[in-house]
C-alpha cells in the first residue's frame, strides 16, 4: 500500500517533532514562538503542517493557535497541550502531548498517556468505538480524574482531518465499529475530579477552514481570496499567520467571510468550570487483529 508508506513518513516526522516539544515549552517563552518553531520543524523534516499548531494552556482544552502578533507568554504552573499534525501528500499524522510543571498536571498527563496506551491495545478491526471509549474512561477513573465527555478522537482520510467516525473518551457510541485499513486519531482528554468534564465554546477564534469552494456569485476579490485559501490549504484548517503576505484589505474581507459563514471558524474550547485539562494523542491504522501506531 503506497499510501501507507506515505502516512508512515508523516508519522515519522511527527515523532521527531514531538520528541523536541518538551524542550520548547518552558516558562518565559511566547506561545507564538513555540507554535512557529514546531511548524518550521515539520517543514524542515519533510512534512507540511496539517493544521495550525494548537497550544492550549490550563483550562483551555483545544483550538487555540497563536494568531499573528500574539504576545502571550507562558508563565509558571502551567498545563499545556501541544497538538499538531503532519501532512505528506495529503496523508495526515495527528498527535498531541501535554507538558506541565505542576503536580496536578503531571497526574493528568500520566492518566491520559496511560489511557491512550490502553485504548491503542483495544483497537482492532470490528471493535466498537464505544469499547475504546470505555477503556479510556476506566483508566482515567482509576487515576481519580475525569474524562472530557464532549471531546473525541476521529477518523482521518486524505486531506480530511475529521472524517466521519468519532472515538469517544467515555463509554458511549452509535454502534460504529473500527474498520481494517482505516486511520483514526485516538485522543484522551481529562480534567480533575472537581471539573465538569465538559468543554464549552468561547467567542475567541484563531483557526479557520474553507467550508465551500468559490462560486460564480462571489465577487472578484472574494473569489480570489477563497481560491487562494483553497489552493494553499486544500480544505484543511489554517491560521491567519499563514496569510501574512496578503494585504490588510484582503484580511478584512477574510473576517467578513467568516461572519457570513463562507469560512468556518473554530471556537476556542475551555473546561466548563475553568479546571486544567490534559491531552494525549496518537494516530493509528487498524489491522485485522490490532493496529499500527503511526505517530
Amino acid at each position: 500500500m503506497d499510501w501507507l508508506d506515505t502516512l508512515l513518513k508523516a508519522g515519522e516526522v511527527a515523532r521527531q517533532v514531538r520528541a523536541k516539544v518538551p524542550e520548547l515549552v518552558r516558562p518565559g517563552t511566547s506561545l507564538l514562538e513555540i507554535a512557529e518553531q514546531i511548524e518550521n520543524m515539520i517543514r524542515e523534516y519533510g512534512g507540511t503542517p496539517a493544521f495550525p499548531c494548537n497550544i492550549s494552556v490550563d483550562s483551555v482544552a483545544a483550538h487555540y493557535s497563536p494568531p499573528p502578533g500574539d504576545k502571550t507568554i507562558l508563565g509558571r504552573n502551567f498545563v499545556a497541550k501541544i497538538d499538531f499534525g503532519v501532512m505528506v501528500d495529503g496523508f495526515i499524522a495527528d498527535t498531541a502531548v501535554t507538558v506541565t510543571d505542576t503536580i496536578v498536571g503531571e497526574k493528568l498527563k500520566t492518566a491520559v498517556e496511560d489511557a491512550l496506551k490502553a485504548a491503542v491495545k483495544t483497537v482492532a478491526s470490528g471493535v466498537r468505538v464505544s469499547a475504546v471509549g470505555a477503556v479510556v474512561q476506566n483508566v482515567l477513573n482509576k487515576y481519580g480524574v475525569k474524562p472530557i465527555r464532549n471531546l473525541t478522537g476521529h477518523e482521518i482520510q486524505r486531506y480530511n482531518l475529521h472524517a466521519g467516525v468519532s472515538i469517544p473518551n467515555i463509554s458511549m457510541g452509535d454502534g460504529a465499529r473500527l474498520q481494517e485499513g482505516h486511520v483514526y486519531a485516538i485522543e484522551p482528554f481529562a480534567t480533575v475530579q472537581e471539573g465538569a468534564g465538559e468543554v464549552v465554546d468561547t467567542k475567541t477564534t484563531t483557526i479557520y477552514r474553507l467550508e465551500r469552494p468559490p462560486t460564480t456569485k462571489s465577487s472578484n476579490q472574494e473569489a480570489l481570496l477563497l481560491r487562494t485559501i483553497a489552493d494553499r490549504f486544500q480544505g484543511l484548517p489554517y491560521s491567519l499567520r499563514w496569510l501574512r503576505d496578503l494585504n490588510p484589505e484582503t484580511l478584512a474581507l477574510h473576517q467578513k467571510l467568516v461572519k457570513t459563514g463562507r469560512l468556518k471558524s473554530y471556537h476556542v474550547l475551555v473546561e466548563k468550570t475553568d479546571k486544567p485539562v490534559a491531552q494525549a494523542e496518537h494516530t493509528v491504522v487498524v489491522t485485522k487483529e490490532g493496529c499500527a501506531v503511526v505517530t
